[in-house]
């Protein structure tokens, strides 16, 4: 590869919000390698405004894999972009058909996903790494070596998010020297939600220390965003869904810390450099997705049932939730207590 760089690369990245901000520090590290040439990221149109920013990237493809779009259109847009190099995190069957089918040249991938065989070059995947060094792992597939400066994550916005952000607290009758602390109760899997008795009850020992709590999250999070801004009560201000997603890094440039379940948030944050308490469940940090800065703390109870899925589940499959029933609210503040005394709050 290196007597012949590729001038087109594809990475394919088709897997949940969090995983895509994941995989920006393997878009850094393949630009490095090869600053010449066209890199375009291949998501879901949910996750694309996440990486619209991508300085790194020059060029997005989608797939609406849940949306119903045909996986030949998706497939001819990949043949068609003429493509020589195509790198692939993503280890579905859906992903592996894709490249197997893509007829680029050069196909990397991991050896445990679903299809290895779509691969030219496989890479053993390390279930003891965090997900952003098992991505850029990847590299090794084209002869090169990750570099410290490549496990930098990014997400991005523009003036438009800004005001956005600034549309919805002037509205909730906040100032610009409010102290802000966001509360992100959602998640797309329910065992890896807290309670939203425990976001309300860090609400208000935030509002104690002076800090307003902010609800952010997605249009699915507005109702349960909803009713912890009323159990906090009126200094609470109720802003998930209110503005897009890409607004969510604007988010985390505004607030002073976020306290948020294992969800796209946290991974948000942490490319933004936001202090971050996260609050895990049925999922636990070695499963490689946890806090990727050390402005953080993981708030959890030590079970022998966890962690019960890489991603969790609809319900608890024992039956008793003590993973998220049994972490207090206290424990959760003591953890915000520490970021915010190491930061001078």
């Amino acid at each position: 590869m290196a007597a012949d760089p590729p001038k087109r690369i594809v990475v394919v990245q088709t897997a949940f919000l969090g995983d895509v901000v994941l995989t920006t520090p393997l878009f850094r590290a393949l630009k490095r390698v090869y600053p010449e040439s066209r890199l375009t990221a291949l998501v879901t149109p949910q996750a694309a405004p996440l990486i619209e920013e991508d300085p790194h990237l020059d060029a997005l493809l989608t797939y609406a894999k849940k949306g119903g779009e045909p996986f030949s259109r998706v497939l001819s847009r990949v043949r068609s972009g003429g493509f020589d190099l195509l790198v692939s995190p993503h280890r579905s069957h859906r992903s592996a058909l894709l490249s197997l089918l893509s007829g680029v040249r050069l196909r990397v991938g991991f050896a445990g996903s679903a299809v290895p065989f779509a691969y030219h070059r496989r890479v053993r995947l390390d279930p003891g790494l965090h997900e952003v060094d098992r991505n850029l792992s990847l590299l090794r597939g084209i002869g090169e070596t990750p570099l410290a400066s490549d496990r930098v994550l990014c997400a991005g916005y523009g003036e438009t998010e800004a005001e956005e952000v600034r549309a919805v607290l002037a509205e909730a009758g906040v100032s610009a020297g409010e102290r802000l602390a966001g509360l992100c109760a959602g998640s797309v899997w329910a065992t890896k939600r807290w309670l939203p008795e425990g976001f309300a009850a860090v609400g208000r020992g935030l509002v104690e220390r002076g800090y307003r709590p902010l609800l952010l999250g997605g249009p699915d999070d507005r109702e349960v965003s909803v009713r912890v801004a009323g159990l906090i009560g009126p200094a609470a201000v109720a802003g998930a869904g209110r503005t897009s997603l890409k607004a969510l890094a604007a988010w985390m440039d505004r607030v002073s810390i976020l306290v948020t379940n294992d969800s796209a948030p946290l991974h948000v944050a942490a490319a933004r450099g936001t202090p971050t308490v996260a609050v895990f469940g049925a999922t636990t940090t070695g499963l490689g997705f946890g806090p990727f800065h050390p402005r953080s703390r993981v708030v959890e109870v030590p079970l022998r049932c966890r962690p019960c899925g890489r991603h969790g589940g609809a319900r608890c499959p024992e039956g008793h939730f003590r993973c998220m029933r049994d972490v207090t609210p206290a424990a959760v503040l003591g953890a915000v207590d520490e970021l915010l005394g190491a930061e001078g709050g």
